[in-house]
């Protein structure tokens, strides 16, 4: 499901991507915060911290998990990627897809940790995006400087600080990734319970590849 979309170059990028945003401490989600230096100043922690931290991978991956809910907004993204098929579903289904595409993110990319070779990131600009909105444009770069990827963050400005609606990674957005794919799957399967049970297949196989 919807990672093997995703090309080698552009899967880890989202990786560092995501670590370099959702590593931001609780009171860089001031709502007045520089956005562009929301995600710049601390892309580096978030890589000290998670990635290339000398812990066990399972103590790394619940701080991906904290970090990721905490700052991504998944009720937002859960009704993008879904389109239509949200408001038709049921506030348990709803509730129910939400952990478990959190599960899916986490335990996903919790397997690609070791992708990481001392990649950094750099912020490039930012862009008012719609209301309440701004797109901030960065670059990963490898150590050896020869190999780029340029990384756009879709943020919204909430209550409680920004939030990250979409990553996109040379063109290719994650939230729109995820969308075809669940609607393909959901058409596959003729209903929305369908995807539902796909999901939960995805997750089990993937914590049980990870011991979880």
């Amino acid at each position: 499901m919807t990672i093997s979309m995703f090309p080698r170059r552009s899967a880890t990028a989202l990786l560092l991507a995501l670590f370099a945003f959702a590593a931001a401490p609780a009171h860089a989600q001031a709502t007045n915060a520089d956005p562009a230096l929301f995600v710049g100043d601390f892309s580096q922690k978030g890589i000290n911290d998670i990635l290339a931290a000398p812990i066990p991978n399972k103590e790394k991956q619940q701080r991906f998990r904290t970090m990721f809910t905490q700052y991504f907004d998944l009720p937002a993204i859960g009704r993008f990627i879904l389109a239509r098929y949200w408001k038709a579903a049921t506030p348990a289904e709803q509730e129910k897809f939400t952990t478990l595409f959190e599960d899916v993110i986490v335990y996903t990319w919790s397997r690609r940790f070791s992708m990481y070779n001392g990649q950094t990131l750099k912020v490039a600009s930012k862009q008012a995006d719609g209301e309440n909105g701004t797109l901030v444009k960065s670059t990963i770069t490898s150590t050896s400087g020869n190999s780029n990827f340029g990384v756009e963050w879709r943020l919204r400005q909430r209550p409680e600080g920004w939030k990250v609606l979409d990553i996109v990674i040379e063109g290719v957005s994650m939230a729109i990734t995820y969308r075809q794919d669940y609607a393909t799957i959901i058409s596959q399967t003729g209903s929305f319970a369908g995807l539902l049970s796909q999901m939960e297949k995805q997750v089990a196989k993937l914590k049980a590849q990870q011991g979880a």
